[in-house]
């Protein structure tokens, strides 16, 4: 299961953890999330998951 947890502090920073991902579309899904609040970001940890290979599922189907 893919989702995002926003954690908003007192200080008025914001941080986040996406689980489920792998990739960068971590990255990719949160900054679409954070786009309307315009956050500075000031550091980017990523985890074991931003490393490995997203795998992609296609499926073609011709009609001819």
């Amino acid at each position: 299961m893919k989702r995002i947890v926003f954690t908003f502090k007192e200080d008025g920073t914001i941080s986040t953890d996406a689980e489920g991902f792998t990739g960068n579309t971590c990255i990719k899904e949160t900054e679409k999330l954070l786009a309307d609040l315009n956050p500075e970001l000031k550091e980017r940890k990523v985890k074991a998951e931003f490393h490995a290979e997203t795998k992609v599922k296609s499926k073609l189907t011709v009609q001819g």
